[in-house]
């Protein structure tokens, strides 16, 4: 291979990484204002499942006292709580990939 067909060989891997990734930062921006915008959602979870109000719902819930027309996806039996821990790894996740991606 020449020297041309390697510097050709390696713009071109440059271009294909510099493409992905632009890619995905786009998303991420916008996924991440849309989450940004979502904090106070994210907060009142926390708190209705700290307070003790989800389980008195759940209870209910297997109760039957909670009628068909009520959206109760909040009730899932770990819904909730897997929801929280999957924000928390996709924070982590986010500070590890800063932490990478400074720029120096």
């Amino acid at each position: 291979m020449t020297g041309i067909d390697e510097r050709n060989a390696r713009i071109n891997r440059m271009s294909e990484a510099f493409d992905r990734l632009s890619k995905v930062s786009a998303i991420l921006g916008e996924k991440a204002e849309e989450l940004e915008s979502m904090a106070s959602d994210v907060d009142c979870l926390k708190e209705y499942m700290a307070s003790g109000q989800w389980i008195r719902d759940f209870e209910a819930d297997e109760n039957g006292e909670i009628g068909p027309e009520v959206n109760r996806s909040v009730l899932s039996e770990d819904g909730l709580y897997n929801l929280m821990i999957d924000l928390d790894d996709l924070m982590h996740t986010f500070e590890r990939l800063l932490e990478g991606l400074e720029y120096q």
